[in-house]
């Protein structure tokens, strides 16, 4: 089978099902809403349409010479077969599992918020040609500082006062700043403007050198103390070759900027707020887990008593320390430095903002629109298909020394070796003389008939070669001689005291017996064996639910009117 590579990063056994069945999860319409005209095939009650066909197809273009009808042909299988196996969970009644309810919660959430974020933030974020040029004419000159940052305001404002002390502004610095968070010295390099976020952007370019600026508040990112050290100019390309980069600079700040109006937007109108105290509660319980993504040794879960432990509110809903524990662990979090408080904080109210997110989505009835729901279907469809895979397929087989047997045999023709060729061959010191040599041999029957036109004869060289050979040269070129043919030339090659030109007459190459593999050869048909055994289990487990589920309707006739390859959809040239 021709694989399909997934959009959606996944677990290895849903990435090994979708590599088995060449599918990926299917994004699009739902078909529900298609018209019967546009229906390819029905699974039971799931009809697949000319839009999830054509939508897949996009992103999966098969690879090789393929025909249009056998390519449609094969997709359409594998997208029937993905819903035979979805349809078989169903009937297994795995969606009845409390790990599917706890996954469907978990995703419900995670497809409201990113429907509520995709309506807000959506765009477009349109960006001038004035404000391209007025960046650009900014970048002619770059600034190098020292900055301070914390997420406390008091911890910048004692740093403040180290400083009127007349304490050196490097040294400061690494008391305060967290830990990779700025370089060493707080010294920043030189930077252009564009280069940072609002406003400290504005302090590099605009505060004075010499002068120590702050603390200032910079929104939700914290608190900043900053010294210009000094300026220069710097080159820039033409503005042309620079525009669609500034452009894109520009666009992102404001889409960042967007989004932080979101986020304080939610915060406000959810009310969100950190429980007094909940910050130092968390490090204390949970400070063995650093601060960002998966971790491997995690410290023990809490506690039943501590589990429910709330550390944030917001209208509707609350914030555990069972879900901060969760959201740690699992890497489902951003960055957090459990020592500095403020950071905590920080994060606490983030986490608390994206769950108030997800009333705000139902408010405004983004669960009930089809795109959405089909997004959520297909994603659960995954979780299904994982563990109906586990249960129906690798569950069900098991490897033993015949099946080894059966994937050499199969695979017999990669473990041909070369064992003796018979070569004629000449060797000349000069590489214009080797070229003209060898567009003559192109033009005879053999390379000894053209080393004689070419005066040459007494340079032929006749020899049968055993391989492994003994001749550097002839172990060199063992590879290119194992996939020519009798009667093929090739040349010249750069060889020890000139270039040779050679001839295969006629050659002998075998695979070796299974019993005189080595070891190191056996353990590479592991994979192989594993893999035509899921293969096989695989296409039974689905020939079986296409009987169970019978009859499996495909609408030959409007599959062939389906237009090869899929027209891009408007807008993306893809």
């Amino acid at each position: 089978m021709t694989p399909l590579s997934s959009r959606r990063p996944r677990g290895p056994e849903v990435r090994a099902l979708c590599a088995a069945l060449g599918m990926i999860a299917v994004a699009g319409l739902a078909a529900g809403c298609s018209n019967d005209a546009h229906v390819l095939a029905r699974v039971r009650q799931h009809a697949i349409t000319v839009d999830e066909f054509n939508d897949v197809a996009r992103g999966n273009m098969p690879q090789g010479p393929t025909s249009p009808d056998s390519a449609k042909a094969r997709l359409l299988k594998d997208l029937i077969d993905r819903e035979l196996l979805v349809q078989g969970a169903l009937a297994a009644h795995l969606d009845q599992s409390p790990e599917y309810a706890a996954y469907r919660e978990r995703l419900e959430a995670q497809t409201l918020r990113e429907a509520l974020y995709q309506q807000l933030l959506s765009g477009p974020y349109p960006v001038s040609d004035a404000e391209v040029k007025e960046l650009y004419e900014r970048r002619n000159t770059a600034t190098r500082a020292r900055l301070i940052f914390s997420y406390d305001e008091g911890f910048v404002r004692q740093a403040a006062k180290d400083l009127a002390r007349g304490e050196d502004f490097a040294v400061v610095a690494d008391r305060y700043n967290p830990t990779g968070m700025v370089p060493p010295g707080g010294d920043t390099g030189f930077l252009q403007p564009g280069s940072l976020l609002p406003p400290l952007d504005d302090l590099l370019r605009l505060s004075p050198p010499g002068k120590i600026v702050g603390p200032v508040a910079a929104g939700p990112e914290g608190w900043f103390i900053v010294r210009v050290e000094e300026r220069k100019n710097v080159p820039q390309p033409p503005f042309d070759q620079a525009r669609a980069q500034l452009a894109e600079m520009l666009r992102q700040r404001k889409q960042r900027a967007a989004f932080q109006h979101v986020f304080d937007q939610l915060k406000s109108d959810y009310k969100v707020t950190v429980v007094p105290g909940a910050a130092q509660f968390l490090a204390e319980k949970l400070r063995a887990v650093p601060g960002e993504g998966p971790v491997s040794q995690a410290p023990p879960p809490p506690g039943p008593a501590d589990r429910g432990k709330v550390l944030a509110r917001f209208t509707g809903g609350e914030y555990t320390l069972g879900e901060a524990y969760d959201d740690m662990v699992g890497g489902n979090s951003g960055r957090v430095d459990l020592s500095v408080t403020a950071s905590v904080t920080r994060w606490l109210q983030a986490q608390a903002v994206e769950r108030a997110a997800v009333p705000e989505a139902r408010k405004r009835r983004l669960d009930q629109d089809p795109d959405v729901q089909h997004r959520l279907r297909e994603r659960l469809n995954n979780f299904l298909l994982d563990a109906y895979y586990q249960q129906q397929v690798m569950s069900r087989i098991s490897i033993g020394p015949e099946d080894y047997q059966v994937a050499y045999e199969r695979y017999r023709s990669t473990f041909v070796r070369l064992q003796k060729a018979h070569l004629v061959s000449v060797q000349l010191a000069d590489s214009a003389a080797a070229t003209a040599l060898a567009l003559q041999a192109g033009r005879a029957p053999t390379l000894r008939d053209a080393a004689a036109t070419a005066g040459l004869s007494a340079q032929v060289k006749d020899e049968s070669v055993t391989f492994p050979a003994e001749s550097p040269t002839w172990t060199q070129l063992e590879s290119q001689v194992t996939l020519m043919q009798p009667g093929q030339m090739a040349g010249p090659v750069s060889v020890d005291g000139g270039w040779m030109i050679f001839q295969l007459v006629d050659k002998q190459q075998d695979a070796p017996p299974y019993e005189s593999l080595p070891a190191s050869a056996r353990g590479q048909l592991q994979g192989v064996a594993t893999e035509m055994k899921r293969e096989a289990r695989l296409g039974a487990v689905t020939d079986s639910l296409r009987q169970a589920f019978a009859p499996v309707v495909v609408y030959t006739e409007r599959l062939q009117r389906v237009p090869w390859p899929p027209a891009p959809l408007p807008g993306t040239g893809s």
